[in-house]
């Protein structure tokens, strides 16, 4: 049985989604389409969805069919306590929703808006978690310390999303690259311990898609001293969280 590296998921990940962005950027730039386009929307979910479908496609070819049944009700592992879903929902809208006090970000929509969207953020984001913390996060573990691999997939995630900025009309197009950047370590830090507490995909999924959810309510001015305080502010709740996992071995479920 072949083993799964992380070169080869990395760089047939980046090179599909990669295709279908630059195939969208290309419709929005020499073929004048808007973004809103059928074409340019269909390539521009097909990119966002590759790293979740190619690691079920490496993980099926490179694993004993008992490992890919197990990674597979991973993913679908709904049945979690009452708090544990509570916790997850409570920090991602707390993440959105404390740049309105730093001055970092507007409330614009009602909170209900993002309870609509947020069955349509498991496609539009929360799914790409499949692949990040499903398997890049666990696989750098093996080497590095959980935070450094947050930092790290962070990098990739970042690097990963780059060609959306050529997409016009997309929300990357009007955002600052270095804001963004920041708020990805962030929100690969919060979800390096949420897959560190639970090791769920499932929960990491969740958390993604309610990300994306609250942000079309909490929109961001892009502006950097609030995420830099945010991005302090996780570093230092994951790091308070992580001594605590280690001084209580024994109490780790505390929430189970």
């Amino acid at each position: 049985m072949k083993t799964q590296t992380i070169k080869s998921y990395l760089l047939s990940t980046i090179m599909i989604s990669w295709g279908f962005w630059l195939a969208a950027a290309g419709l929005t730039h020499f073929g004048n389409l808007p973004f809103s386009n059928p074409f340019v929307m269909i390539l521009f979910i097909l990119g966002g969805i590759s790293p979740a479908f190619n690691e079920l496609h490496l993980k099926k070819k490179t694993s004993t069919p008992e490992d890919y049944r197990a990674f597979k009700k991973n993913i679908l592992q709904f049945k979690q306590p009452i708090r544990v879903y509570l916790l997850t929902i409570g920090i991602a809208w707390l993440f959105c929703a404390l740049p309105v006090l730093l001055g970092g970000s507007v409330q614009k929509l009602p909170l209900y808006v993002a309870l609509l969207e947020f069955p349509i953020m498991i496609i539009g984001g929360g799914i790409e978690e499949i692949g990040w913390r499903g398997f890049l996060q666990p696989m750098l573990q093996k080497k590095y310390s959980a935070l450094i691999s947050a930092g790290l997939v962070s990098v990739i995630w970042t690097f990963w999303h780059i060609p959306l900025w050529w997409i016009k009309g997309s929300n990357q197009s009007s955002m600052s690259f270095i804001w963004f950047t920041l708020t990805c370590f962030s929100l690969s830090i919060l979800l390096s311990f949420i897959w560190n507490n639970y090791e769920s995909i499932y929960l990491c999924i969740l958390f993604h898609a309610a990300i994306n959810a609250f942000w079309d309510v909490y929109v961001s001015n892009n502006k950097l001293l609030p995420t830099v305080i945010l991005l302090g502010l996780c570093v230092i709740f994951f790091v308070l969280t992580n001594r605590r996992i280690q001084k209580y071995p024994n109490k780790i479920d505390a929430y189970e």
